[in-house]
């Protein structure tokens, strides 16, 4: 799970596949995160350059395989091995 964070509006996104395009027609850069639109900007030329804009203006939070809720089973939140 990866954890975007938008430095201007402070607003959070999550999610697994981000990717990076260029419209054809506009020559407007797109950033996706697992197919929502996130970023735009009027100013990329190329895929290389909307990915350096795009992490000038996004901090990555978190960047981890797995959340901490699949890390962790239920005993182990607890510290208790044995119910009994």
């Amino acid at each position: 799970m990866k954890i975007f964070e938008d430095q201007n509006t402070s607003e959070k996104f999550d999610g697994e596949e981000l990717e990076f395009f260029i419209d054809d027609i506009t020559y407007i850069g797109e950033v996706y995160l697992d197919g929502n639109l996130i970023f735009q900007s009027p100013d990329a030329i190329d895929e290389e350059s909307l990915e350096a804009e795009f992490y000038n203006n996004f901090t990555v939070i978190n960047d981890e395989d797995e959340s901490l809720y699949e890390r962790y089973e239920d005993d182990d939140l607890y510290g208790v091995d044995d119910w009994d």
